[in-house]
């Protein structure tokens, strides 16, 4: 029979989680990708910023999924591709799913098509120009969740809204 002394304190921390500028000269993009197992849809998002706050660009698109981390990887994928076209260096990305971003810095082999070509364009933006992939709390990272949101509303799949301005839902 083992017994214990010891006392065990649940204790509750909390932080306050708000949206970070990168370092000047940088741009930040933060992706979301909102999964609807019911009807196998995802929304996806990206926001691009600067180091003032300013909103540079977005984007919104619905998807067929099948998985949270297939729609996450979905966001990144199109992140990345506006990244490399615009060429919006330096610059971090910054999600919330910690699984996208394990299975994109690992090192082992894959047979993942969805992570392969992801890794592929990491490589790609990393030889043009400085970037980064880190987590974010969901809480610094609103404006993409509701665009992501906004996202499984649209009526069709894979039409790429585009934002100059941010749209009234994020304002």
């Amino acid at each position: 029979l083992l017994t214990s002394k010891k006392t065990i304190y649940n204790k509750v921390i909390r932080l306050n989680v708000k949206w970070e500028r990168p370092l000047k000269g940088w741009l930040k993009v933060n992706i979301d990708g909102e999964f609807n197992s019911n009807n196998l849809e995802g929304g996806i998002s990206g926001v691009v910023r600067d180091s003032k706050g300013k909103w540079k660009s977005g984007f919104l698109k619905k998807i067929q999924a099948t998985s949270p981390l297939q729609t996450e990887l979905q966001a990144l994928l199109h992140a990345l591709q506006l990244i490399i076209k615009e060429q919006l260096f330096p610059v971090d990305v910054e999600t919330d799913a910690t699984e996208v971003i394990r299975v994109i810095s690992e090192d082992n082999p894959t047979n993942n098509v969805l992570i392969y070509k992801r890794r592929l364009l990491v490589e790609e933006a990393s030889r043009q120009g400085t970037i980064s992939i880190r987590h974010s709390f969901q809480e610094g990272n609103m404006v993409a969740h509701v665009l992501a949101k906004a996202a499984l509303m649209e009526t069709s799949y894979n039409n790429l809204c585009t934002f100059v301005l941010p749209p009234e839902l994020v304002v």
